[in-house]
């Protein structure tokens, strides 16, 4: 059996490297990986990773490094490895051999250590959190179990097994039967790219590591609430955070349908050596089943607001920055005429509350380095006037002129979602400092909610229209259009038609009701109607496109993680610009990373 698992991984690598001619017409990947490392080695593995990291007279070897070695020395079969076997090898480090000299005749150990890497890399390493309103800095395990603590679940390894629905195929992932609304939980941090319907995983959540290597798959969510109050297309999740609560949507065309017999969660990891494979041939599934055998200890507790009914993490937590292999760098050329490359700044609550420093959620400290690191590296601030000159008319923007040592200033637009009132009071005597204008995004109801309140608390508060009436007269902040009743994933996702279908008629209706209204409310306060529109929960749709237009707004902004392009002389280029996600850990020098 081992020769024929060795023989089919040389054939499949063999497949992998083109011939000499071809090798500069293809590139070349890993296209096959049988991940089968059991827990137990994974546990021993991480604990010596940990006691290196802690002990500086150990040799610095890394978990994943240890188990690469393992799987080339046993052709990936790990039946007959015992964890007796990993102690003699970090017993022969002690004494002084190095990785280098115990795999020089291993042939296989790089494709080991790059498969391995990619299927583990994100789940060691150092992460902070919080005791008694005391950040601890901490190195060890920080991925976490799919399931709460706390909640009962029952699970065997499924993956492989055969599936019929639409076709048969084989099962790409692992199902943990829960109970309906049993919280589910971010296995890492990461990025979320796929959020909404999908006939055979229903109501699904797709998030990609940020190393890009991973994408992990939690499908089948549950019917009606299936995500986590604001997780939006785009964001960004810390490892435990709660993501959704299981459920058994699936299995029909239909969105919003229960069609699955018994509730669970599956989920899957896709390891991605080359972006061709994440929607297209070669995709790489592993078995999640002792992934999630090893993340049984390591369970994140959560506590459910009685009055929303949503779970949150009980404990504060935060990583470094990721280091993110995308470019995301401002190329603005020095001739403004050509193609203006905006990043846009996606800011959301600023509290002055350390505890509170999450995913939407920063402090008056984290926006005043972010404003600072900008002036520093020769950004200025745009405004929705001047981008629509710019992409209407193509009107230089007069203010980039007087950039750094004569440059051309980069521009940048800040944006607040939401309509927070601690953006009032936290924000806007930082913009008078730096001298920086910012774009407001106001949630109609939200207003109401805080009106009929009768207060502004920066805790918890919305701004009434009195407090904009202030912002708008201060000139740094321009007040436009998040919606009026549509921030919401009740009946509907955002804009999207609502959950189960309806009509084009009454579709149309519902748009053009909340757009107007938001928009009458705004032109009360301001005195001119919205000119932007930024989709609540990054959900979008081409009749909200059609009736945004037909309403005069001109620009609108999505969720996607990634800088804005405008084009001179083209007004199109300003609809659903790409916006960077400001989380609190990922200051604006991690996301404009020069």
């Amino acid at each position: 059996m081992k020769l024929i698992r060795f023989a089919a991984l040389l054939l499949v690598l063999c497949m992998t490297l083109p011939p000499v001619s071809a090798q500069e017409e293809e590139k070349t990947y890993i296209k096959w990986v049988d991940f089968t490392v059991p827990s137990s080695l994974m546990k021993a593995a991480i604990e010596y990773d940990v006691q290196s990291h802690a002990d500086s007279t150990k040799p610095q070897v890394s978990w994943i490094e240890l188990l690469a070695y393992l799987g080339a020395k046993n052709g990936g079969d790990f039946k007959k490895v015992k964890t007796a076997t990993l102690q003699k090898l970090t017993a022969r480090l002690e004494e002084g051999e190095t990785m280098d000299m115990l795999t020089e005749k291993l042939k296989m150990y790089g494709y080991y250590l790059e498969a391995y890497t990619a299927a583990l890399g994100g789940m060691v390493g150092e992460y902070s959190v919080q005791t008694e309103g005391k950040w601890e800095n901490k190195y060890g395990l920080r991925a976490f179990h799919p399931i709460a603590r706390g909640y009962d679940y029952q699970h065997y390894d499924d993956f492989g097994t055969g599936r019929n629905y639409g076709y048969r195929r084989k099962h790409l992932g692992h199902d943990m039967l829960a109970l309906t609304g049993t919280p589910v939980i971010a296995v890492e941090s990461g990025t979320v790219e796929e959020l909404g319907w999908n006939q055979y995983g229903g109501w699904r959540i797709g998030i990609r590591s940020f190393d890009r290597k991973r994408y992990y798959y939690y499908a089948h969510l549950r019917q009606n609430r299936p995500y986590a109050e604001g997780l939006e297309k785009g964001q960004e999740v810390l490892s435990g955070d709660v993501i959704g609560y299981v459920g058994r949507t699936g299995y029909s065309s239909k969105e919003n349908t229960n069609n699955i017999t018994q509730s669970h969660l599956h989920l899957g990891i896709q390891l991605i050596f080359d972006e061709s494979q994440k929607n297209g041939a070669n995709q790489i599934w592993i078995d999640p089943y002792e992934i999630t055998k090893l993340l049984m200890s390591h369970r994140c507790g959560t506590t459910r607001n009685p009055e929303t009914k949503e779970h949150t993490r009980t404990i504060a937590y935060k990583e470094p920055p990721p280091e993110v292999p995308t470019d995301t760098r401002n190329a603005v050329s020095e001739e403004p005429e050509q193609t203006m490359r905006l990043p846009v700044i996606m800011y959301h609550s600023v509290l002055n509350n350390p505890g509170k420093r999450g995913k939407y959620t920063i402090s008056p400290d984290d926006l005043e380095t972010d404003l600072q690191w900008l002036k520093e590296n020769g950004y200025r601030t745009v405004t929705i006037d001047e981008l629509i000159a710019f992409a209407e008319d193509g009107r230089e923007i007069e203010s980039l002129r007087e950039g750094l040592d004569g440059a051309f200033a980069k521009p940048v637009l800040l944006t607040f979602d939401d309509g927070h009132f601690n953006n009032a009071h936290y924000v806007s005597p930082l913009l008078k400092e730096f001298g920086n204008t910012a774009v407001l995004f106001v949630v109609g109801e939200f207003i109401d909610k805080s009106e009929s309140e009768g207060v502004q608390n920066p805790n918890f508060s919305y701004v009434s229209r009195e407090t904009l009436k202030k912002l708008v007269e201060e000139g740094l902040w321009e007040i436009e259009s998040h919606s009026y009743n549509l921030h919401h994933n009740r009946k509907r996702e955002g804009v999207k038609r609502a959950h189960g279908g309806e009509s084009d008629e009454h579709y149309y209706g519902v748009l053009r009701e909340d757009f107007t209204k938001i928009g009458e409310l705004i032109k009360e306060v301001t005195g001119r109607a919205p000119r932007a529109f930024a989709y609540p929960l990054g959900a979008m749709s081409k009749e909200a496109d059609d009736v945004l237009r037909e309403l005069g707004v001109k620009l609108t902004f999505s969720c996607s993680l990634d800088v804005a392009e405008v084009r001179p002389g083209e007004p199109e280029s300003l609809y659903r610009l790409n916006r960077l996600l400001r989380s609190a850990n990922r200051p604006v020098s991690s996301l404009l990373k020069e």
